[in-house]
């Protein structure tokens, strides 16, 4: 096993997991390279936007409101939100280099960050090297209900785990995510 996929409805908490995860996966000595979402608010509550944030620390817009970016082209929309692609792709891109580390985790897959050509193109590298059993895994979110060809390749390498996120499972879903991710990599080594 190579690839373990977690998914869920928005806001079912796999962003939280894979902080969690992540925090765990520190105190072991494990490295990993990668990313993951947050959203940011304004100061009455209301959601804004969503920065890319690294493991590492390093952050970065990934998409705002629209309406506070009215020159972004149309084709870097995602609902009400235009996605920042060089921002993103700043951070995004170094961080899957799966150079300092053979484990990427990636928070998420979905059609923000996939409005970066540059992104997909490295996920389809990465998912070449994941098909033929290199030493790469991945541990990645992904969206619920939308079909993205890159995830769809990614959900097809044999022996994908795919975790489905719920609110009645998700506070038992950081220990068995974590328990796959070490049985992946050590198995994988």
């Amino acid at each position: 096993m190579h690839v373990i996929l977690v998914t869920g409805m928005p806001g079912v908490g796999k962003t939280t997991i894979m902080r969690s995860v992540s925090l765990e996966l520190k105190k072991r000595g494990m490295q990993f390279d990668g990313f993951y979402t947050e959203e940011v608010r304004a100061a009455n509550g209301e959601r804004t936007g969503f920065d890319i944030v690294t493991f590492d620390g390093k952050q970065a817009p990934l998409a705002r409101v629209s309406e506070s970016l009215p020159n972004y082209p149309a084709r870097y929309r995602v609902g009400k939100y235009s996605v920042c692609v060089s921002e993103f792709e700043s951070l995004a891109l170094p961080a899957l280099n799966a150079s300092t580390a053979n484990l990427l985790l990636l928070d998420e897959i979905g059609k923000m960050e996939l409005k970066s050509k540059a992104f997909e193109t490295r996920l389809a590298q990465l998912t070449a090297r994941l098909t033929r059993g290199d030493n790469l895994f991945l541990l990645a979110t992904i969206p619920l209900k939308a079909v993205l060809p890159i995830v769809e390749q990614l959900k097809a390498i044999p022996k994908t785990m795919l975790f489905h996120v719920t609110f009645s499972n998700r506070n038992k879903m950081v220990m068995e995510i974590l328990e796959a991710t070490i049985r992946m990599t050590s198995a994988g080594q």
